[in-house]
Formats: C-alpha cells, sequence, structure tokens
C-alpha cells in the first residue's frame, strides 16, 4: 500500500462538465492513491453527478453551481469554486486528468518556503484511452523554460506561459478573478491570459521536471456536436482575432495593469506591439500549412529514432505513481 500524502495546504478544484465517464475515471484514480486533502468539485454538468462523488474517500465538498451553459457560466462556476476553497494554495483540476500527488506535496513545500513565488508547475503530458487502457505520449504541456527577476526577461523567454496546471497562491487567484468581475470579462481566452499574465507579474516562477499529472487529449462527444466545442473555439475564429477584440475592450484594463506594475514602461501600444510580433506573427507562421506539415515529418522521424515502448516511458517517468502498469495500452 502506498504511504500517505497528506497535502495540508492545497485544496484541489476539480472542475466538471459532463462525460461521466471521466468522473468516474477521477474518482477511482484519487482513491487508489491515499491522499489526504481538501478537494472541492464544482459540478457545471447538465445532470447533477454528486452520487459519484460521493464515494470520494478523502475530504471533498461537492457543489452544483448549474449547467455550463455558456462562457458566462463557466466563469461563474469556476470563481465560487475559487472561493470556496479554504486552503492557501489551489490547483486546478479537470475531470479527465490523473494527478501525481506525490508532485503536488514537493510544489506545496516549494511554495511554502519560497514566498517570492507566485505559482510552481512541473510536468503534464498528453494521454488517450485506448480499449479502456492508457497510452501515454511526451508531449508536454504548459513548460516554463527560464525564470528571472526581472518581468521583460521573464515574458520573453515565456510568452506562450500557461498558467492552468501550476500551484497557485489563493490569493493571487481572487485579486484576479475580482479583475476579471470588475471589468466584466467574457471570454475564456482573455479570463486565461489574464490569469496566464498576472502569474507573472505576483512573482517569480518555479518549474520542476516531475511528472505532476497526465492529461486527457482525446475528442470528447460534445466536442463533434455543433455548437458544443471548446469555449475558447466557440469564441474566435483565432488568436488574431483574439488579439484584435482584447487590445480594443480591454484597453483600459491593460493600461492599469502596466501602469501598476511598472513594466513595458506602462505603454500601452509597446506591449501591443509586442505581443502582436512575439505571439499572433509566431502563432500564424505555426498555423501554416508548411510548417505543420515539417513539424508532423519530424514527429515521425523522432518516432522512429526515439523509443516510445509505453514500459519505458512509464519508467522515464515514474508513472508508477500515478497508475499500474497494468493499465497501460501496449
Amino acid at each position: 500500500m502506498k504511504s500517505k500524502i497528506e497535502l495540508n495546504h492545497t485544496s484541489f478544484l476539480i472542475l466538471i462538465k459532463d462525460e461521466e465517464f471521466f468522473s468516474r475515471k477521477l474518482v477511482n484514480h484519487i482513491n487508489s492513491q491515499n491522499v489526504k486533502a481538501e478537494f472541492i468539485i464544482a459540478d457545471g454538468s447538465k445532470k447533477k453527478q454528486k452520487k459519484i462523488f460521493d464515494k470520494l474517500k478523502p475530504k471533498k465538498k461537492y457543489y452544483y453551481f448549474g449547467e455550463d451553459k455558456d462562457i458566462i457560466t463557466f466563469l461563474q462556476k469556476t470563481n465560487k469554486g475559487i472561493n470556496k476553497c479554504s486552503k492557501k494554495f489551489i490547483l486546478f483540476c479537470d475531470q479527465d486528468d490523473l494527478v501525481n500527488f506525490k508532485t503536488v506535496k514537493n510544489d506545496e513545500e516549494f511554495l511554502l518556503k519560497n514566498k517570492n513565488y507566485s505559482a510552481v508547475g512541473s510536468a503534464v503530458y498528453n494521454f488517450i484511452y485506448i480499449k479502456n487502457k492508457i497510452k501515454v505520449t511526451k508531449t508536454l504541456y504548459g513548460v516554463y523554460y527560464f525564470d528571472f527577476k526581472s518581468f521583460f526577461l521573464k515574458y520573453f523567454f515565456n510568452i506562450n506561459f500557461r498558467s492552468y496546471y501550476y500551484l497557485h497562491r489563493k490569493k493571487n487567484l481572487k485579486k484576479i478573478k475580482s479583475l476579471i468581475k470588475k471589468y466584466k470579462m467574457k471570454d475564456v481566452r482573455s479570463v486565461m491570459f489574464m490569469q496566464d499574465f498576472l502569474t507573472l507579474t505576483f512573482g517569480r516562477i518555479k518549474y520542476h521536471n516531475d511528472t505532476l499529472a497526465l492529461r486527457w487529449v482525446g475528442v470528447k462527444k460534445r466536442d463533434g456536436q455543433k455548437k458544443k466545442s471548446h469555449f475558447i473555439n466557440q469564441s474566435f475564429k483565432d488568436r488574431n482575432a483574439w488579439y484584435k477584440y482584447f487590445f480594443s475592450r480591454e484597453k483600459i484594463l491593460i493600461n492599469k495593469i502596466l501602469n501598476d506594475n511598472k513594466i513595458f514602461f506602462s505603454n500601452f501600444f509597446m506591449f501591443k506591439i509586442f505581443f502582436f510580433i512575439f505571439d499572433i506573427t509566431v502563432n500564424v507562421f505555426k498555423r501554416n500549412i508548411g510548417y505543420r506539415l515539417l513539424i508532423r515529418i519530424i514527429d515521425k522521424i523522432s518516432n522512429k529514432l526515439n523509443d516510445n515502448d509505453q514500459v519505458k516511458i512509464y519508467k522515464k517517468l515514474k508513472l508508477d505513481q500515478i497508475i499500474k502498469q497494468k493499465d497501460l495500452y501496449k
């Protein structure tokens, strides 16, 4: 039996949509980990899933905030979930994630000892289910490459920083959500950008190579239905369309953040141009057919050169802390 992992300062905010299959998988996963922590279940599914989460053994609080009918209700559910968390730190968790609680414990201890860090993250790898078995890829999500005290250098080298799977300080998330509410932000892409950007302004970021979680990347039933895809894809045709919308609608908010933190010389247009060059232009290039074809060729060559045997990946990434070897797809 695994030794008990006690997370006394972390709340796990589990965001629930439909797809009860994943909720049952998550409950079974957590129950198999021998973990003591606070789990906040924020249910936004059409049909309440309380009965499923009643089987969760660790301390939990279940809340049904109504169905996520649109972006607004989804954001409201997330905000209410944050307010229900009682610990110093919060880790977001989707119902289709499989978390390594040992890594979270290490991240928790790091934040307790390092007050000047706003968040800490670790490696997140993608996986899919094949015949109810798990196939893991080596694709990393949310990597933070270089950390600096200087905000400009920190942002320049991590402009595509994604903080969703990072362990956050609750006080910082509350500040972010307060701004989002005050300025009536109504789309997920803008909200996630604000969370990522402000997390960088709050302090330094630490990234460990230890495996934090396995992240499911398959296609859900609702994604194949008209107008039922992910909220980000519903709002804007592409990132460039969002850029035009965001820097037009949120000019006052952006100016406030730049002035409060004394970054980019408190100059809105300097930041707008910088973002266009290093984010939007690069994003457009990556969407180019030639670029994607090149990446596909490189991936195929890489797969042939590298040993993608699931057992070896399992051992290399120390996935025994998350799943059993017999659950691998071979």
